[in-house]
């Protein structure tokens, strides 16, 4: 399974209405693991970790939920005293290989902009370079690349290169 989605800009799927984008619950931890386990092996003590952030009002932690059945996560919390300016970050944006090219990606992260829009007045993601839909994605909601390297924020990236973004946060949530 590969990390991320082969590029395909001429590829346009259609939006599946029945997802709905909402906060995460406890009760979810399984199915966001489920959907993160699809980028590789979890770390161990994850699903502590990721209960904890679930809990946590500094972050916000979101799904994608399909009758039931959670198809995408992603999460925004502070990162600080790193070797990336400190504030804000998407730390996850995971759609499920099979729910993809259907809007959830758009949605999630449109959660965490509002969210922090609320909080901060700029959002950052850090995103291997070669993730080019995950790009394109950020670039649809105002974030811009600040900076390129090999490491940021203690990772480290299949084909050696990462991307800081960066999205001015304006009033309403929107870039």
């Amino acid at each position: 399974m590969p990390l991320f989605a082969d590029f395909e800009p001429a590829t346009r799927g259609v939006l599946d209405p029945s997802v709905v984008i909402r906060a995460a619950r406890t009760d979810d931890v399984e199915g966001v693991a489920a959907v993160a386990s699809s980028r590789g092996e979890l770390p161990a003590g994850f699903r502590d970790r990721l209960a904890a952030w679930v809990a946590a009002p500094e972050g916000q932690v979101l799904v994608g939920d399909r009758g039931g059945e959670v198809v995408g996560w992603a999460r925004v919390a502070p990162l600080t005293g790193l070797d990336v300016p400190d504030g804000l970050y998407v730390q996850a944006l995971t759609v499920a290989p099979a729910h993809r090219r259907r809007g959830t990606a758009d949605r999630l992260l449109g959660g965490l902009v509002a969210w922090s829009a609320e909080r901060a007045d700029v959002l950052r993601s850090v995103i291997n370079a070669g993730n080019l839909p995950s790009i394109l994605v950020h670039a649809q909601h105002g974030f811009r690349e600040v900076a390129r390297g090999s490491t940021f924020a203690g990772i480290t990236f299949q084909g050696g290169v990462g991307v800081l973004m960066a999205a001015e946060l304006g009033e309403g949530g929107r870039p």
